[in-house]
């Protein structure tokens, strides 16, 4: 059998390690990635390989030649323009000929058992066969779900929290037929997971999934390449680890000074010095050359090629690259890295996941809060449910993270920008926005005081992304929104925390400097195109008068769109009159009617929907996990219910389109003008709506979030992209994880308090059941 690599990947996420070097070029164990890549493959008999370039192909032809002096026979093929992992097999397709192939990534580490695997391929006759392997944070990776018998039912590329329903992920390691190729096309960026996989699915081809024994890391990031070093000499895998094992779990080319504390495991190169009374491990690796000086403290931590560490220096989960120095008395923190030839000045101090970049020096006595990217600085963060970065101003949210937010976002060319009436949200959303002007960007600074009004904002003047900062107490959201004033894309977050991460911050010239235009007036027009849009019909409204009590800024928004639209706002709840109260900065409505009976923000969903469906166009489209409620109404109006994780750009439009969905000034507004149309009550107008109640319950969780979800999801059933959903006569549930910790959220619908409440504690049992189980 042959095998194509694909070793093109430039490796942005894993900067600065990769800085200057093709990501498979990255040295693990004093050798490339690509070449325990390439052992692997010997080791199973496979040595006529391909390999795919795209990124500095001469360093890896170059290093490698041929490949006789690894025992293999290499043919290499050159993109000038990404052609995609399925478009970069398809031009070695001649070379492969009509016999079954294998395809594998160049920059993981495995010790997978191939022989195995092509063994299930060829006993499933298989047009395609995915090699999976279960991983506990799933997130980065294609996520494959599978039936009893292999067969692939479904995939989430990069899924975030809420979409995971499996922990078996794509390992990008194929074994394929040439037909299976027959529909890939020739010199077109076309991908595997993407593109050629759903394809053959929706065709009904042969596509399984095995589940492999071994071990697998895809050192994508910093902290993945630090992962994988620690587990590889825990003993979790086959990996060759190339030196003698000179005690239990000491692996040394040489024998080590008597002088010298070794915790196992520790992996020691060639050439590498040892100061006397330094403290060495446990997961240590030197690479060859390296040199640790007296007195000092290296545990968790990777020191490269000639890396050199002073006296007295203290080392924890830090990544010192080729040439790179840490003066005496430095200490590193957990996620610490230094670049190629970079250095850190004596006595000073990076902390957690600070980055130097290759050739730059950190002066003694500092503390590095932040990277240092060529004079930037920039962090790592990470998006929650419904697209927001949350924290504190103590806890990550600082100062020079909203700069460098502010310049990543500049890359746009405009860029919106809004804070709460804080003096701190205020000075975060300055903060970004001197960011984005150093980027070049044009940057309209508005005077939306809620979330809805940022939204809202973007939509109004097309910006192509807004950030609106919000401060409750000491918690602080960060929220983002596109030009049609719709959270950002999961890829458009991805895209984000990978720049952040990278230390990636855009500066231009002096003179293109960009600039702040003030943007006055926004909750006026906000209120003004909300009553406009909520009217239907040519014929008066009726003057409502309603109840809006609350003071916050989102609540007086809603009081003046409604006083807009004509209606008698009242200050403070009447008997006998209806109110309304904006919630999650103006992004829900909540209500109650002349009764006083409450309506939540879900049956205010249901609501608006049902006068979209009676008065507007017949359709809406919801995010996943609202009310079935609603699809019962459209069921029996002829209507249609789309949801924006099953439906794509269809969905995306319509809900772009109808902002009473998700802007609690429109929707009461869109409330209101269907009372003064009809002269209904609110509670009559309520009463056309099933009666539901919505419980929800977290439960921790022991195992990993995506192995929990994987075996509910075989057990119970679910859709790709939402979760696990249970349909029955007491009502519906869904079972999805939390993206902040390690637990499932359990949502329960059904007529009645006492049904959700029975439903509700049932599944969650379920769940610990499940949890408990090995």
């Amino acid at each position: 059998m042959k095998a194509v690599i694909l070793a093109g990947g430039e490796g942005l996420r894993l900067r600065p390690i990769s800085a200057g070097l093709p990501k498979p070029m990255v040295p693990f164990l004093d050798r490339p990635v690509l070449e325990h890549v390439i052992g692997l493959l010997k080791r199973h008999g496979i040595t006529d390989l391909a390999l795919t370039l795209q990124a500095m192909p001469q360093t890896v032809a170059s290093w490698l030649g041929d490949g006789a002096e690894l025992g293999v026979k290499l043919t290499y093929f050159v993109e000038r323009e990404p052609l995609g992992t399925a478009g970069s097999v398809k031009r070695c397709m001649s070379w492969l000929g009509e016999e079954d192939f294998l395809v594998i990534s160049g920059d993981i580490i495995t010790d997978i058992d191939l022989t195995e695997a092509a063994g299930f391929h060829r006993a499933s006759r298989a047009a395609a066969t995915l090699v999976l392997c279960r991983h506990s944070s799933p997130l980065e990776y294609g996520q494959v779900l599978t039936g009893d018998d292999g067969k692939v039912r479904s995939f989430v590329e990069k899924p975030a929290w809420s979409q995971v329903l499996t922990d078996t992920v794509n390992t990008g390691i194929y074994f394929l037929t040439a037909k299976a190729m027959e529909g890939v096309p020739e010199g077109t960026a076309y991908d595997f997971s993407r593109d050629l996989f759903p394809r053959l699915l929706e065709q009904g081809a042969p596509l399984y999934g095995h589940i492999a024994s071994g071990s697998w890391w895809d050192i994508g990031d910093c902290g993945a390449y630090l992962d994988c070093a620690a587990q590889v000499l825990s003993g979790r895998s086959g990996i060759d680890l190339g030196l003698p094992l000179r005690a239990p779990g000491i692996w040394a080319a040489e024998e080590p000074p008597a002088d010298v504390t070794l915790v196992p495991p520790c992996w020691i190169g060639s050439g590498v010095t040892l100061g006397a009374g330094s403290l060495l491990g446990p997961h240590a690796i030197l690479g060859r050359g390296s040199s640790v000086g007296r007195r000092s403290l290296v545990q968790r931590s990777v020191l490269m090629e000639e890396a050199r560490v002073g006296d007295r220096c203290t080392l924890y989960g830090a990544v010192l690259c080729r040439g790179a120095s840490a003066g005496r008395g430095a200490v590193l923190n957990e996620g610490a890295v230094l670049g190629a030839e970079s250095a850190a000045g004596e006595n000073s101090i990076l902390m957690e996941r600070v980055k130097v970049w290759p050739g730059l020096r950190v002066r003694d006595e500092a503390r590095l809060t932040t990277s240092l990217v060529a004079g930037g600085a920039s962090g790592a963060v990470s998006f929650g449910d419904g697209g927001v970065i949350r924290g504190t101003l103590e806890g990550g949210i600082s100062p020079a993270l909203l700069l460098a937010i502010g310049g990543s976002l500049g890359a746009g060319g405009r860029v919106g920008l809004g804070a709460s009436g804080t003096p701190c949200a205020r000075m975060l959303a300055r903060c970004a926005a001197g960011g984005a002007a150093a980027a070049g960007a044009e940057v309209l600074l508005h005077d939306g005081t809620c979330p809805a009004a940022g939204a809202w904002a973007a939509e109004r003047y097309a910006l192509p992304v807004s950030l609106f900062v919000e401060q409750e107490g000491e918690r602080l959201f960060l929220h983002f929104f596109d030009s049609r004033g719709l959270p950002l894309s999961r890829a458009r977050q991805r895209r984000l925390e990978g720049a952040l991460l990278r230390g990636e911050v855009h500066r231009a010239a002096a003179e293109r400097v960009g600039t702040w235009e003030h943007l006055s007036g926004i909750p006026a027009a906000h209120a003004a195109d909300a009553a406009r849009r909520a009217r239907y019909g040519r014929g008066p409204l009726t003057p409502v008068a309603v109840s809006v009590p609350g003071t916050s800024p989102a609540d007086r928004l809603l009081a003046s769109t409604l006083e807009d639209l004509g209606c008698v706002v009242l200050g403070k709840r009447s008997a006998g009159v209806p109110g309304f109260a904006a919630e999650y900065g103006g992004l829900r409505l909540s209500a109650w009617d002349e009764e006083g009976r409450a309506l939540p923000p879900e049956q205010m969903l249901a609501l608006v929907s049902l006068i979209e469906l009676e008065n507007g166009g017949g359709r809406v489209a919801l995010p996943t996990g609202s009310p079935v409620a609603i699809e019962a109404l459209a069921g029996q109006r002829e209507g249609a219910v789309l949801t924006l994780d099953r439906d794509g750009p269809e969905a995306e439009a319509l809900y772009a389109g109808l902002p009473a969905l998700r802007d609690a000034a429109f929707a009461a507004a869109r409330v209101c003008a269907r009372l003064g149309r009809s002269g209904e009550r609110l509670a009559t107008l309520a009463a056309r709506v099933p009666r539901f109640v919505v419980l929800r319950r977290e439960v921790p969780l022991r195992r990993g979030r995506g192995a929990v979800m994987h075996d509910l999801a075989q057990r119970l059933g679910g859709e790709a992209g939402q979760g696990v959903r249970v349909s029955g006569e007491e009502g519906v549930v869904w079972l999805s994880p939390l993206s902040r910790r390690a637990a499932l959220r359990v949502s329960v619908e059904a007529a009645s308090m006492e049904a959700a409440e029975e439903l509700c504690a049932r599944y969650a049992e379920e769940v610990r059941r499940t949890d408990q189980r090995e």
